[in-house]
């Protein structure tokens, strides 16, 4: 993450303070890979659909998740939301970065309901013509403070090489391990998330960061 935007995000989060106040993965590998590997590469996938690509991917995989995993009614079962987002990126230029960002984006959909409560989605659902992209804005507010935290928790090295997924992953190992707990409509708070809904959170906001 670099300066620019990490000042950014830290001032996003004051913003956040006043107003309110990544299918599960190894702890330690995944296919092999370490998993600040595993971050960095999710990373870099995401990063290459660009803006545009990145919300086509992810409005694609949604559909796909409706269409077969019934998403909108319940959490899809993830081999569901799996074998969808493999089919969405079957035809793709670039199959391996899309079905590495798809892995991104099917893990914030079964994270969607950790991290935004039951009242909120309901309020959604009432006041939105285009419940998808509603719910996308506010995913992206709940990211952006978890992105904040990432900063102001000072994690170092985010600047050197590798080092935005050594600090994913130290920030979402640590909170992993606590508890936290938050009022129900306060967008400043992020719950307690597994490591691995922690991680496609953050790849997803930093990753398609300009």
């Amino acid at each position: 993450m670099t300066r620019r935007r990490a000042a950014a995000v830290a001032a996003l989060a004051a913003g956040l303070v006043a107003i309110g106040g990544a299918v599960a993965a190894p702890r330690g590998a995944e296919n092999g890979l370490p998993r600040t590997e595993h971050i960095a590469r999710a990373l870099a996938a995401v990063r290459s659909l660009g803006a545009a690509g990145s919300a086509e991917l992810d409005r694609a995989v949604y559909e796909a998740a409706r269409a077969r995993c019934r998403a909108d009614v319940a959490t899809p079962a993830a081999s569901c939301l799996v074998t969808a987002a493999r089919a969405v990126c079957a035809g793709a230029a670039d199959r391996a970065a899309c079905e590495a960002a798809a892995d991104v984006i099917v893990a914030n959909l079964r994270g969607q309901t950790a991290l935004i409560d039951d009242a909120t989605r309901f309020r959604l659902v009432r006041g939105s013509a285009d419940y998808h992209a509603a719910l996308a804005a506010e995913l992206h507010r709940r990211y952006a403070a978890l992105a904040a935290e990432l900063v102001l928790t000072g994690l170092a090295g985010a600047e050197q090489p590798g080092g935005e997924a050594r600090a994913i992953d130290e920030l979402c190992a640590r909170r992993d391990r606590t508890l936290h707990a938050c009022l129900p409509g306060d967008a400043a708070c992020v719950p307690s998330l597994p490591w691995s809904r922690c991680a496609a959170a953050l790849i997803w906001f930093i990753g398609g960061a300009p």
